[in-house]
């Protein structure tokens, strides 16, 4: 096998060929457009995710190397772009061979694969619409030292995109009157700065300004692109300029990219104004992690820079962003540390220092906080002197360390240098980006929703081998992110994200398709079930919380047995009019449900539907036991939660007596002969009880 370096050096002569240009075209053309008729499928965006086509880092790698020479484009013959072709993909192919990691390997050697083929952290929209957001402050000094409007660069991202999609049509219709020798897909990604202010509405001279902006300067070579990991100018000048008022754009994600990360490294040379923009860049990571967590969770219950005391005033940690449900918290820290180039070029002791730098050290404090949320000496002020109520300590605490920017190979990173010690009640910390909380937020927008998520991810995450975060969200959202514990170990390819890709961009960009993917969130809508999690999602009670985390977490044979349940007591009040009841025991969580439904008043139903948990509890030597209480119609009236370890009580066997252990709910459609004990947990012979049901 030859060494890396030398597979390089072959594909940067190869990229400064005359007339390449046309064979990145050809990439582009056949990795990157999605046919589509009417609405956007899953079965549309699978090929993206095919092994045969190159990924975005691949591509710009080939493009950076062009930019070292000045491009030629000229177009070879039809053959001559065919050999650039089949050379370029067996040169990449050998070069990820020489990437693949083995185990002689140092650590840093070893996360280079992963960090060049670890796929994006963000879509396209996400950077066209957060660099506003996230450069808000900052807008003066882009207005004088580079003569740019972010706003209009949004308009920019938004239209060229629609603008190209146009040039493409046109190019593949006019390639029918044409030789064959001439064809090229080059012109596909052409555009006029004259043309896109039109397109988006915007003045000629501010879209000019934006394309000039991100623009390669004619001057720049690139010239310190000497191995794979060194900086590519392509990724910060994405466009290529063709004349003076025309220019290339071969990869429209990279635009939205630039429009992100780019004016950052514009104002850090800025001396002057470096730690302003440092500081601006903090505030945002927070204020943006503030407001989505309010998206879901409502205003009144999330707080920004909070600070933790001990009585007598002394402060003891502090809270970038809290929030505040029942009988949860979420402790968030924000950092805005990057992953530096010489780590990325596989430095351990240089990754290790950035880790520890962009997450470790907000992984601690958001811990360390997270414990003081436990100790009832503490009160907690936000920095503008108001006071944060704290009716009750909560039970469960949800610790997030949130970077601004795409980290390459966050996950990995996290899987193997992130240190932290849950418990029972502060739950192993979640370590993401604001792309995927924008995500996460987007997609589970009830309280109930995000907390199921995060108790999952928190229990499970470790058991799941990815990317990063979009990929679990998006088999969450298919599946639930649920593990047997036979189960050590499960490795979720990327094609799954195609669920996700096109919820989001139906929401984000007005593509036609499902909002909302075939799963979790809509597979129970019609059924009591759904209604139920719906009656009480955005119910901050601590019972509540509890039970629809709960009921999150069931199987979906178990939940058809919820809803044949409920269906039934539901029917039978209405025939009759008198109270009815089922009870069912969920034993993977030494637990169970009762479900009761009458017409009978308030006060009423509470006494009888508490009486009878205790009971079913007792009996059925369960930790714990849940109570729903629903009126005629289905809705829900009220929950109840008892907890607490069983215990023998004589008192209560001598009142109560033994009943038979009650089956599993996730166990009903097994075979019940007819003189077993009724599943219903009744205690009387299937025959005898709900034989007819």
């Amino acid at each position: 096998m030859r060494s890396e370096q030398e597979i390089f050096d072959d594909l940067a002569a190869l990229c400064i060929s005359k007339g390449y240009i046309h064979a990145i075209a050809h990439f582009c053309f056949r990795d990157y457009v999605v046919r589509f008729e009417d609405e956007l499928r899953p079965e549309n965006m699978a090929r993206l995710y095919s092994k045969s086509c190159l990924i975005r880092t691949e591509v710009t790698t080939l493009i950076g190397l062009m930019m070292r020479a000045p491009i030629d484009f000229f177009l070879p013959l039809p053959q001559t772009i065919s050999d650039y072709i089949q050379r370029s993909e067996a040169l990449l192919e050998e070069l990820h061979y020489a990437l693949a990691p083995t185990f002689a390997n140092s650590f840093g050697k070893f996360i280079r694969e992963p960090i060049f083929y670890g796929g994006e952290s963000a879509y396209s929209f996400q950077y066209r619409d957060l660099a506003p957001l996230k450069y808000n402050a900052d807008a003066d000094w882009l207005r004088r030292r580079r003569g740019i409007d972010l706003k209009v660069g949004r308009e920019v991202c938004r239209h060229v995109a629609a603008l190209l999609n146009d040039r493409l049509m046109e190019t593949l219709l006019g390639l029918k009157s044409r030789p064959m020798a001439e064809w090229t897909m080059l012109s596909a990604f052409a555009f006029s700065c004259d043309e896109l202010a039109a397109r988006a509405g915007q003045p000629v001279e501010s879209v000019r300004a934006v394309a000039e902006a991100f623009a390669t300067p004619e001057s720049e070579r690139n010239s310190t692109f000497t191995s794979l990991h060194d900086f590519k100018s392509a990724y910060a000048y994405p466009l290529i300029r063709k004349g003076p008022d025309d220019f290339l754009l071969l990869q429209p994600y990279g635009i939205a990219e630039a429009l992100y990360e780019t004016p950052f490294y514009w104002m850090c040379t800025d001396n002057g104004y470096r730690q302003t923009a440092l500081r601006h860049r903090g505030e945002f990571t927070e204020t943006f992690a503030a407001a989505r967590l309010r998206r879901v969770f409502g205003a009144h219950r999330v707080f920004q820079n909070v600070e933790v005391f001990r009585s007598k005033g002394q402060a003891v940690g502090e809270i970038d962003v809290l929030m505040l449900f029942g009988n949860r918290a979420i402790v968030l820290q924000a950092k805005s540390k990057k992953l530096t180039l010489p780590a990325r070029k596989g430095n351990d002791l240089l990754l290790q220092a950035d880790f520890k730098a962009a997450v470790q050290d907000a992984v601690d404090q958001a811990m360390a906080c997270a414990e003081l949320l436990g100790d009832p000496s503490v009160t907690l002020r936000c920095r503008d002197g108001r006071v944060v109520p704290l009716a009750q300590r909560p039970r469960i605490v949800f610790p997030m360390s949130v970077v601004p920017d795409h980290y390459p190979a966050l996950a990995f990173q996290a899987r193997h240098f992130l240190k932290a010690e849950p418990n029972e009640r502060v739950v192993s910390p979640l370590v993401t980006d604001v792309f995927a909380l924008d995500a996460i937020t987007e997609m589970l927008a009830s309280p109930l929703r995000l907390l199921s998520y995060l108790n999952l991810r928190a229990r499970f995450g470790d058991k799941f081998l990815a990317n990063h975060e979009h990929t679990l969200l998006s088999h969450h959202l298919k599946r639930n992110l649920w593990l047997d514990s036979d189960v050590d170990m499960m490795l979720l390819n990327d094609d799954i994200l195609v669920h996700l890709d096109i919820a989001m961009a139906v929401r984000r960009d007005g593509v036609s398709g499902a909002a909302t993917p075939d799963g979790i969130l809509t597979r129970f809508e019609a059924t009591p079930f759904g209604r139920i999690i719906e009656s009480i999602e955005d119910t901050p009670s601590p019972a509540a919380v509890d039970l629809g985390l709960m009921l999150l977490e069931l199987g979906e044979d178990t939940v058809d047995a919820l809803n044949k349940y409920v269906d039934r007591v539901l029917a039978l009040t209405a025939a009759d009019g008198q109270l009815h009841d089922a009870s069912i025991g969920i034993s993977a969580a030494s637990s169970g449900l009762t479900v009761h439904c009458s017409a009978l008043p308030n006060q009423e139903v509470e006494a009888r539907l508490r009486a009878h948990c205790e009971r079913r509890k007792y009996l059925q030597k369960a930790n714990s036991w849940f109570g729903l209480a629903l009126g005629s119609d289905g809705s829900v009236r009220l929950v109840a939660e008892l907890v607490g370890p069983w215990q023998f009580d004589a008192a209560r066997e001598t009142a109560w007596g033994s009943a038979p252990a009650m089956r599993p709910m996730n166990s009903v459609f097994g075979k019940v002969g007819r003189n077993d004990p009724c599943p219903c947990g009744s205690g009387k012979k299937y025959k005898r009880c709900c034989i007819d049901r």
